[in-house]
């Protein structure tokens, strides 16, 4: 008898999962359909101001002005484009494109000496003096805008400051106040040395018995086995430098011809600003979307090394 039902426990049992998975599955698919619902709305939401700018940056004014939700335009209206280039905005992107390479260069090189510095070398107080740098990064922004601002306006010798840095304006007004700021940048460095951590002393002790140099250890035989966190940085950098504005708007406003492209948009859509007329929202769009491409596109095209550049400068620390 007890052989029996134990022969007929494996079909019961088999019975029971047949009239349980129908239920599974429909569960299932339920909580499919609600994570595809979720998702779509999350990213039509998220992409909707992109697509709102792009189409309409290829517009007509009379086709944006009937627009209920997106506008699609039915011609491209690519004499907008020549248009959106005038008015400095060129000069501008040609400045700020060689501030962000002044800028990514500067972070490579001394992220990389850094980093190899702090990483491979010995000598006393080094991890204080990395600390240090360390508190550079904890620090938020915003705090150091006054003090940096003073001492580019009281700069000796410069912009007609005596020797004590008074009776002139310093660096405030010109072109290198754009450029004497983040040359140790802390980021950089915490980020390299990190990634050097990593790598075996092994290759700086054969490229010594080669005769090779510091520079050469660190950009020769190290550079290329940091590519991820290299490309990860020059992102970053990229990013940064290309979306600053507070700096700028601060420093080198009322200057037009140092703007860089945030200004000179900022400029170009409070002229179009009318609160009695119309204004030309097509001309507005075109000009903000060709402000907002190339990080979009450096971001796109170097994220997968942004990701793989952290993941391997946090393994080990």
């Amino acid at each position: 008898m007890g052989k029996r039902i134990s022969e007929q426990n494996p079909r019961v049992q088999a019975k029971a999962c047949l009239n349980q998975e129908p239920s599974d599955e429909t569960t299932q698919a339920v909580q499919r359909a609600f994570t595809y619902v979720f998702l779509s709305l999350s990213c039509f939401i998220m992409a909707y101001p992109i697509l709102f700018m792009v189409l309409g940056a290829f517009t007509t004014n009379d086709q944006f002005l009937n627009v209920t939700i997106l506008s699609i335009p039915n011609t491209l209206n690519l004499e907008m484009i020549k248009r959106a280039l005038g008015g400095g905005v060129w000069e501008a992107y040609i400045f700020t494109f060689q501030r962000v390479a002044f800028y990514v260069v500067v972070n490579v090189a001394v992220g990389l000496v850094g980093g190899y510095i702090f990483s491979k070398l010995r000598f006393p107080g080094r991890n204080k003096v990395f600390l240090l740098f360390l508190s550079g990064m904890v620090m938020p922004g915003i705090l150091m805008i006054v003090p940096q601002y003073l001492l580019a306006a009281w700069f000796p010798l410069v912009g007609g400051n005596n020797i004590v840095g008074q009776g002139g304006h310093g660096f405030i007004g010109d072109w290198p106040v754009l450029f004497i700021y983040g040359w140790v940048p802390p980021f950089a460095i915490f980020l390299l040395k990190q990634s050097f951590d990593m790598l075996p002393d092994e290759y700086q002790d054969a490229a010594k018995m080669d005769g090779a140099g510091l520079f050469t250890i660190v950009f020769r035989v190290y550079g290329p086995l940091l590519r991820p966190p290299i490309v990860a940085l020059v992102t970053l950098t990229f990013l940064g430098v290309w979306n600053d504005y507070l700096w700028p708007s601060l420093t080198i406003s009322g200057h037009p011809q140092w703007y860089p492209i945030t200004l000179r948009i900022r400029d170009i859509v409070l002229s179009y600003y009318s609160p009695v007329g119309t204004a030309d929202y097509p001309a507005v769009l075109m000009r903000t979307f060709l402000a907002s491409w190339p990080p979009a596109l450096v971001y796109l095209l170097l994220q997968r090394y942004l990701v793989q550049g952290f993941v391997a400068s946090g393994l080990k620390g």
